[in-house]
């Protein structure tokens, strides 16, 4: 009977054990809005980039106008980089890097010096993430 009883409890600590890691690496596999909080995240549409810009830079209308076609096409260019499977990773970070800082270029051409000032601000402090 103590051999059985060993068992069964074997069998069920066995079960928890699996039940647990079977659950943490649910969460992990699953990346929640908070953990995708970058400006550039795929998740993020066209209207919230350009309305994340307009709030920190406060641009005119105008400017909104001028940069919401930039960032669509940064955005159709980021997209077929990602679905060229003809390139490796590092070519296809490479390109989007350089898609990135075209389109940075192209943005800046719009701005103010101010605004210019604290969009460089803004991209240093997303370095480091």
């Amino acid at each position: 009977m103590s051999n059985s009883r060993c068992s069964i409890l074997l069998i069920t600590l066995l079960l928890a054990a699996g039940l647990t890691f079977a659950q943490t690496s649910q969460e992990k596999q699953a990346p929640t809005p908070e953990k995708r909080s970058g400006m550039h995240d795929q998740g993020e549409s066209l209207d919230q980039h350009l309305q994340t810009l307009s709030e920190k830079l406060n641009l005119s209308d105008e400017q909104k106008a001028k940069i919401k076609p930039i960032l669509q096409d940064q955005m159709q260019q980021m997209k077929a980089v990602r679905a060229d499977s003809s390139l490796s990773k590092d070519e296809k970070q490479a390109k989007i890097k350089s898609i990135h800082d075209s389109s940075h270029d192209r943005i800046n051409a719009v701005l103010t010096p101010e605004q210019q000032a604290k969009l460089k601000q803004m991209k240093q402090q997303q370095m480091p993430k």
